[in-house]
């Protein structure tokens, strides 16, 4: 029978499966849920405030560590890939795949280069 509600009409916290919770409906609720404000007195901002500021050189060093990381992850996929069952099928093929891994390699590069310089932002 059905009276023009459904699942995520419906307000109560239950589905009708069953008599279970309605996990959208429990989710929102427990994000809505905010612990009281404890006053620390302004402590927080006195720890930040004395906290020593980045140094450039800690900010090259971090950027050096990140670009050798996706050189070393992009070497160990190079090194697992079948490289030579690909070219051997794209030689049998009408289409050049030749091409298509040339841009898949560039596209990955590309988003690992990319991932780096939105984490540094």
């Amino acid at each position: 029978m059905d009276n023009g509600l459904n699942n995520r009409d419906r307000t109560d916290g239950w589905s009708s499966a069953g008599g279970e919770p309605d996990f959208d409906t429990w989710l929102g609720q427990q994000l809505q849920f905010s612990e009281p404000y404890v006053d620390d007195d302004g402590f927080c901002e006195r720890v930040m405030a004395r906290l020593p500021a980045p140094s450039r050189r800690s900010e090259r060093h971090a950027t050096r560590v990140q670009y050798a990381a996706v050189v070393a992850a992009s070497t160990i996929v190079a090194w697992q890939f079948p490289f030579d069952q690909v070219l051997t099928q794209a030689a049998q093929q009408s289409i050049s795949l030749y091409g298509l891994v040339g841009v898949g390699i560039l596209t990955s590069l590309a988003a690992m280069a990319g991932g780096i310089f939105a984490a540094r932002r």
